[in-house]
């Protein structure tokens, strides 16, 4: 019986040891601690904000497009006889492309000449005519002045003469009627031979000799010949998403990369935005189409190549600036109440009908600075961010030394937790 007595006097004292040694230390990072060893401080990785330019920028895909493309098709049905050009030439605007037969096209035009020539003839006839008429109607005239010519005989001289008027007149309307048929047949006879309209490259040659050329829009099935695209004038079609195009103005400077190279950027710049967005098929979502011009001369783009465009929209000069992973979230009721933390709710007040359970419960944007050993939470206000680092505009020291990682360190830490920078732990005893 007194030996359990005794051991259970000890086991007093050890708990009463325990809770005094806990009482004499730091009050400052006081927390009732029952464990007989301590937990390690955390390892972290430590740096001061810097100061610096920082661009913002969105993300878009875009499709490389030529901005002189043109689709030649025949204006004329004809048999191809001479095809000049084969995939991969480079034209120049003039230079004969394809000829067609100009048999029934010359038949036209010189059928056209020669009618023209018979009426010229006919014209001239008529006018002899008319310079006829005109005699016997002043003939009949004078006569009927003198009592010699009847009316009848009047009457009728004076339609011969409207009659030899109007003849002239229907003469001259189907000679101009020939003319204008000369007119179509040299071009149809111009048409034969389809010449480049631009500089360019020629791709998607479908023609040959011996098959038949027939005119119509480039979506029928065999009007299309081929494609002439200058290489030297580029842009690229970029579909922008709705949430960031206000953002968006002529004139900001762009990178475009390639989807094979994905780390050489190549220059360019915002040329226009499209007025209306548009749906992208089988979704909800909406984008704007915008166009880039291409601003280096040496670039590898080529059209209907896929592309990631990276448009700067908003940059600082000289702003304070940490690590984007340096920046997290905590709740409000996860904090502690300092003066840094009230002031962040004094900024973020309650909205009206918001229940103070639900603004506790309400996420902080803060970062962790190490005051001695100690991770302090500091709630902080962003501006701009890039790839890499984020604006603080304010809720930071430029002597504070900030926890910047690892990861996992960051997500489990909480004010008040115990750090060490990464290589200054000291070695176990």
């Amino acid at each position: 019986m007194r030996s359990a007595l005794l051991s259970l006097a000890v086991v007093c004292l050890l708990v009463v040891g325990l809770a005094a040694a806990n009482m004499r230390r730091d009050t400052s990072a006081l927390n009732l601690d029952w464990h007989l060893v301590n937990l390690p401080p955390k390892e972290v990785r430590v740096e001061g904000p810097v100061r610096g330019p920082i661009v913002e920028t969105i993300t878009a895909p875009g499709t490389v497009e030529a901005i002189d493309e043109a689709e030649i098709a025949s204006q004329i049905v004809g048999r191809v006889v001479e095809v000049h050009i084969k995939e991969g030439d480079t034209v120049h605007a003039g230079d004969l492309l394809v000829r067609l037969d100009p048999t029934d096209a010359t038949a036209r035009l010189d059928s056209a000449r020669a009618r023209i020539q018979r009426l010229r003839a006919g014209i001239s006839q008529a006018e002899a005519d008319l310079e006829k008429a005109i005699r016997d109607a002043t003939r009949s005239g004078r006569l009927s002045e003198r009592g010699v010519a009847s009316p009848t005989e009047v009457a009728d001289a004076a339609t011969l003469l409207a009659r030899a008027k109007a003849g002239i007149q229907m003469i001259k309307q189907e000679l101009a009627e020939a003319e204008a048929m000369e007119r179509t047949g040299k071009q149809d006879l111009d048409r034969t031979e389809i010449r480049a309209p631009i500089d360019g490259v020629v791709s998607g040659l479908t023609v040959e000799v011996g098959e038949v050329a027939i005119p119509g829009t480039t979506n029928l099935a065999g009007a299309l010949l081929m494609t002439v695209t200058n290489l030297d004038k580029l842009r690229v079609r970029a579909q922008v998403d709705e949430a960031d195009v206000p953002m968006v103005a002529s004139g900001q400077s762009v990178r475009i990369y390639q989807q094979a190279d994905q780390r050489t950027a190549v220059a360019g710049r915002v040329d226009r935005v499209a007025a209306k967005g548009k749906k992208v098929v089988g979704g909800e979502v909406v984008s704007f189409e915008t166009f880039l011009t291409i601003d280096d001369s040496q670039h590898q783009l080529r059209p209907g190549m896929t592309t990631t465009v990276e448009i700067e929209v908003r940059q600082t000069g000289d702003a304070l600036s940490v690590p984007v992973q340096a920046v997290v979230h905590r709740r409000r009721k996860d904090l502690p109440d300092t003066a840094e933390v009230r002031a962040w709710a004094e900024r973020n007040a309650r909205s009206p009908g918001e229940k103070a359970q639900e603004a506790e419960l309400r996420y902080v944007q803060l970062v962790f600075v190490d005051q001695g050993g100690i991770a302090r939470a500091r709630p902080i206000e962003t501006g701009l961010s890039d790839e890499r680092r984020i604006e603080v505009k304010s809720g930071l020291d430029p002597n504070d030394r900030v926890i910047t990682g690892p990861f996992r360190a960051l997500d489990e830490l909480k004010d008040g937790s115990a750090v060490v920078p990464e290589g200054r732990r000291p070695p176990a005893k």
